[in-house]
């Protein structure tokens, strides 16, 4: 089917298996909606820090429509990313759960089959496919429901919406949803200024995202004359890097992608406006490629950009040089990737871009409420205003995201509904983006959807449980950096997924220390107070993991804070389970600790009150050769929830190498008929063998050397494992 760039607005309805799917039907459905039931607007940023705003003590720019979100709604000034990274984010928000049960662990679950080249990890039995989204039932509802800007989470749940195309990042792989944003965008400014190429060529121009010296041909990419800091602009023929992009967008801003899609958003309120519609915008700025077109480029001069607090240039001669910062768990990351940007010049004209993008998007915002306000319905519409996370900006000598510092992971979240919710309330109780899905139910006066995530309206109307301690968690999937993070109103603790992780941990006291760069596990002062400050955050984090019924629940319990006592905890009257510890006897137990091996080579031990607290030292076999394990015994802890938990699946291989040939065995309480894959760490399929009776064996003569995923599927679970090839 054709589709009308000219006149996006107006697309033909598309018929997926004998049922419509578009908004031909939103005066019929809209009659299920309350009369009281506000619209809705969920704004995104992409990439948006929380320091950005000028509300929020940000002196480099204003933004006066952020901030009179804000002025006339409530601002939640510590808000986080449930993952801070884009795909899974976004999929928890959605859903309001937590990573284990949404199933997107990363950017690579965003496509359904082949994208980029790329066999993607989604095998379409995640949980999210069982769990309706917010739009999915408000759809259900009456509402008209449509998506416009960036699509990141799985293709599938995009169905929901009632226009086409959705933009999806990429190249979309669900046909259904139309091509994807790029060519969306594409399809635009072409229609908008009669070209068949891109515009306004100039020498020495390039193109946004490929290795090229800037021919006038190009009919996908835009120019831009690039910055002296962009990472191409002595080597013009060099590698694209989008993180490294940084210049003068050669288009006009009345055509730039936020000006599309604030257009598309502005023609669906005027087309709903007199029925009920949720419509969603994904703003690609402030991500990456940082191009910006006039008037904004050349607005904010580079060397008069304040150096970020916490900077970082790892030379010792640089007067930003900062020891403290070689004891974070991003140590290894700040020294090793990000080099490029431990630059005053180039963190400078970084800055510049970067802000010059959150000022076009607090225009195009403006743009929204103007509209709500011509049409009188600012009193009847609910507007959420976030990022799926932040951006790192040089603080702590990184770049990007994929941090559990606050520059990365704390983001903005403004609501606003004039007509339930008191205008200019500030509330500074940790809260996580997955609230947002139940706080969006509890103003529509719908029933709860079971999720993770809880309703912020008892914080909005100030009926919250006061003695209650409030805490936010945010999640990563890494064991070489911390699993997860828990934050409380004055500490963070960042920890490894696992006993076996080799990521540093980090505690932070944010009351003196709010830059984080005194990691107090590191500290020659480190004193028993902060041993019980650091393990209560972390009791916290592990009744939240039982609560959501994580599998890190028993792994990150059983780890030892920062490992500076001990390699283990355990808690008097309770049971520790350590997965894939190898340990295959124990000797010189104190009293009141037992153990024993499970079939799954996970050492279970149990505690019981007649054990002495402290630390005790542990004869053991661990993979056939004795050594002494370090256990810290830890008072009692009530680890039970308000939540009913289920037995948690337990997974493990066993990895055996003969010759070329390597034998898997999967040992599970669940799983049965599986099939075994092995992946690259971009995702690419190399290996796919059905297990017989959870066994497996296959060469490795074929392939080469590296990092790989090890994976069982049988359509119910999946568990996966990294594999080394030396």
């Amino acid at each position: 089917m054709g589709i009308n760039f000219t006149s996006r607005k107006t697309i033909t309805p598309l018929v997926l298996s004998g049922l419509t799917l578009l908004g031909a039907n939103a005066q019929q459905k809209a009659e299920k909606a309350t009369a009281e039931a506000p619209n809705l607007i969920y704004i995104i940023s992409d990439q948006l820090r929380l320091s950005a705003l000028s509300c929020m003590g940000n002196k480099v720019i204003s933004t006066p429509n952020m901030d009179r979100l804000a002025s006339e709604g409530v601002i939640f000034t510590r808000a986080y990313s449930q993952c801070p990274v884009s795909v899974p984010s976004r999929s928890s928000m959605l859903t309001g759960n937590s990573l284990c049960n949404t199933g997107v662990l990363s950017n690579s679950y965003a496509y359904e089959s082949t994208n980029g080249g790329n066999v993607p990890l989604l095998t379409g039995k995640e949980p999210i496919f069982t769990t309706d989204t917010y739009d999915e039932v408000l759809a259900k509802n009456g509402y008209d429901c449509e998506y416009y800007g960036k699509w990141h989470s799985p293709e599938r749940k995009a169905y929901v919406y009632s226009n086409r195309p959705v933009g999806c990042a990429g190249i979309t792989s669900v046909a259904v949803l139309g091509i994807g944003l790029s060519a969306i965008y594409t399809a635009w400014w072409k229609a908008e200024l009669n070209v068949t190429s891109a515009p306004n060529f100039k020498t020495g121009a390039l193109t946004i995202t490929s290795s090229s010296t800037g021919a006038p041909k190009p009919t996908t990419d835009l120019y831009y004359m690039p910055d002296p800091k962009d990472g191409r602009y002595s080597n013009p023929t060099g590698t694209a890097d989008t993180n490294q992009t940084f210049g003068d967008l050669l288009i006009d801003s009345a055509h730039t992608e936020p000006s599309m899609e604030c257009e598309e958003v502005l023609a669906t309120i005027e087309k709903n406006k007199n029925i009920k519609f949720s419509v969603h915008c994904s703003f690609g700025p402030p991500h990456p490629p940082f191009v910006v077109a006039k008037p904004y480029y050349g607005s904010l001069n580079p060397t008069e950009m304040p150096i970020p607090a916490a900077f970082f240039v790892n030379t010792t001669s640089s007067s930003y040089y900062n020891l403290n910062e070689l004891n974070s768990p991003y140590a290894n990351v700040t020294k090793n990737q990000f080099t490029w940007v431990q630059n005053v010049a180039t963190i400078q004209n970084f800055e510049a871009r970067y802000y010059e993008m959150v000022k076009e998007i607090d225009s195009k915002i403006g743009d929204i409420l103007k509209k709500l306000d011509d049409l009188g319905l600012t009193n009847k519409t609910m507007i959420v205003f976030c990022a799926d996370h932040g951006e790192m900006l040089g603080s702590h000598g990184m770049q990007s995201k994929n941090t559990f510092f606050d520059e990365s992971a704390r983001v903005p979240l403004i609501i606003r509904y004039p007509a339930k919710i008191d205008a200019g309330k500030r509330i500074n109780a940790p809260v996580s983006l997955i609230d947002v899905r139940p706080t969006i139910e509890d103003y529509m006066g719908m029933p709860a959807y079971p999720c993770d995530g809880k309703t912020l309206r008892p914080f909005i109307e100030n009926t919250h449980d006061k003695s209650q301690e409030y805490y936010a968690v945010s999640e990563w999937t890494s064991t070489s950096v911390p699993g997860f993070m828990v934050r409380n109103d004055r500490y963070k603790l960042m920890i490894g997924q696992t006993t076996a992780a080799t990521s540093v941990d980090g505690f932070y006291d944010l009351k003196t220390d709010s830059l984080e760069q005194n990691n107090i596990l590191k500290s020659a002062s480190f004193s028993q107070v902060d041993r019980d400050n650091s393990e209560s955050a972390k009791v916290l984090l592990v009744k939240w993991l039982k609560k959501v019924r994580s599998p890190y629940y028993f792994p990150v319990k059983a780890r030892a804070i920062g490992k500076k006592f001990s390699t283990y905890s355990l808690y008097k009257n309770d049971v520790a389970k350590i997965n894939g510890a190898t340990i295959t006897s124990m000797s010189g137990l104190p009293t009141g600790v037992s153990y024993r091996v499970l079939a799954n080579d996970t050492l279970e031990i149990t505690v019981t009150t007649a054990a002495s607290t402290g630390v005790v030292n542990i004869n053991a076999t661990v993979g056939g050769v004795a050594k002494t394990l370090s256990f810290e015994i830890l008072p009692a802890i009530d680890f039970s929830t308000s939540i009913n938990t289920v037995p948690v699946i337990e997974h493990s291989f066993l990895i055996c190498q003969n010759g070329k040939n390597i034998s898997v065995s999967l040992f599970s309480n669940e799983s049965t008929n599986s099939t075994l894959q092995l992946y690259t760490t971009q995702g690419i399929l190399t290996k796919e063998i059905q297990m017989q009776n959870n066994q497996a064996t296959f060469s490795t003569e074929n392939l080469a050397k590296g990092v790989y995923i090890i994976r069982s599927n049988n359509n119910t679970n999946v568990h996966s494992e990294k594999l080394i090839i030396k």
